[in-house]
């Protein structure tokens, strides 16, 4: 039976949970238990730092928009526009180019 409270797979956690036998584990985004049992202090302690790994590894964390330079909270490498600039119809439009956002080929601007 599928779980359909946990997160997304792109963005799925460790988390700790408790066991009737044991105590606190520590379970992977795959759902299988990385560490424990042991108490839920030290569940909680190994449990943010295979994350903060984890989302190292993913470059998740504070990035500069490639558009206007903002810093927002990216969700990894594939996410370098911050949202204001995403939702913009040409965000690119401020630079001088006409176009770029429709997916066709750049071009300048006659006024630039």
């Amino acid at each position: 039976m599928k779980d359909c409270n946990l997160p997304a797979p792109g963005r799925a956690r460790y988390r700790v949970e408790y066991r009737t036998r044991g105590g606190f584990v520590v379970v992977n985004p795959a759902g299988h238990v990385v560490y424990g049992p042991c108490t839920r202090e030290l569940a909680e302690t190994k449990c943010d730092r295979l994350q903060k790994a984890a989302d190292a590894t993913a470059k998740i964390g504070p990035r500069p928009c490639l558009c206007c330079g903002a810093t927002f909270q990216s969700e990894g490498i594939h996410n370098r526009m911050c949202n204001g600039c995403r939702r913009s119809r040409d965000p690119l439009s401020a630079y001088g180019y006409v176009g770029a956002g429709d997916g066709r080929r750049p071009r300048k601007s006659a006024g630039a």
